[in-house]
């Protein structure tokens, strides 16, 4: 895995939450390209996204951008986790998310691909007790995290989230949301309530009606899956509201459609064109051959 940052700082901005080194294995024949990036925004003070990028959990002080080669010998992890709750407390939701995805990774990398949503569950389910531990020793109130997850074995992407962090597939010019967001506003659009327009205006797209740290009473927290697809030459993308809010899927197409060093970046850099107005954290994978 070779792990490229490439954004300049003063001072350190990723905490890798398992403490090792960066290192570099070489990618032999087919892999994947990925690019990752998480930016403050122009508005919040603090960064409340997470993200796990294939064995290491990341969350970020402030802004960080890195490119990573990965081969395809195995299954390989990649979500993004959206904290919520205030002050302090969103930021410890999402890094809970994270290293709880750090800590059940092998699980979900060796488990028989059958067994794979179970597992992911058993993840969810312990997120989500972690985080409402958190909530009761710190006597915050509700504090919770989005989750949205992918998992590639043998060139199959099965896809996981919880909550309005998304998954979108794009191929051949088109895009098209892999996931289904848990807002409000998404539930009232699919009963026919609101339009489309009228669903990503209004004040709903932000209430979320499930998450990590939704399930304070451990009756047990189910992350929605979706059909496996093919990545074929394709790119996935995995990214929070921060994209989302500022940018329409066609902008993103259009991104996603160019040549980029950093597919990841060119989102952000176009989220921030627009305003800026929330946390963004994007990854980009493509296939190499």
């Amino acid at each position: 895995m070779f792990l490229d940052m490439f954004r300049k700082k003063e001072e350190p901005y990723v905490s890798i939450l398992d403490g090792t080194d960066d290192t570099t294995v070489p990618v032999e024949g087919s892999g994947f390209k990925v690019s990752i990036v998480s930016d403050v925004g122009f508005v919040r003070q603090k960064n409340e996204d997470s993200f796990y990028a294939d064995g290491i959990g990341i969350k970020p002080k402030e802004n960080c951008s890195l490119k990573m080669l990965v081969s395809d010998d195995e299954r390989r992890i990649f979500a993004v986790c959206d904290g919520m709750g205030g002050e302090a407390f969103g930021e410890l939701a999402s890094e809970i998310s994270v290293s709880t995805l750090y800590k059940k990774a092998d699980e979900l990398r060796y488990v028989d691909i059958c067994e794979l949503r179970h597992e992911v569950n058993v993840y969810a389910d312990d997120a989500n007790r972690n985080i409402c531990d958190m909530t009761r020793q710190k006597n915050c109130g509700r504090s919770g995290s989005t989750l949205a997850m992918v998992c590639i074995d043998n060139g199959i992407v099965h896809s996981f989230n919880i909550g309005d962090s998304r998954i979108y597939y794009f191929h051949d010019g088109t895009i098209s949301q892999i996931s289904q967001d848990h807002t409000l506003a998404a539930q009232k659009l699919r009963a026919g309530v609101y339009s489309e327009d009228e669903a990503r205006i209004s004040t709903d797209s932000h209430r979320l009606i499930t998450f990590l740290g939704v399930d304070d009473d451990g009756v047990g927290l189910i992350a929605y899956s979706y059909g496996p697809f093919e990545l074929a030459d394709g790119k996935i993308l995995i990214c929070s509201d921060g994209l989302t809010d500022m940018c329409l899927d066609y902008e993103i197409a259009k991104v996603l459609s160019e040549e980029h060093d950093s597919y990841a970046e060119a989102l952000m850099l176009k989220a921030l064109e627009k305003g800026g107005w929330d946390n963004i954290t994007c990854i980009v994978i493509e296939a190499i051959k």
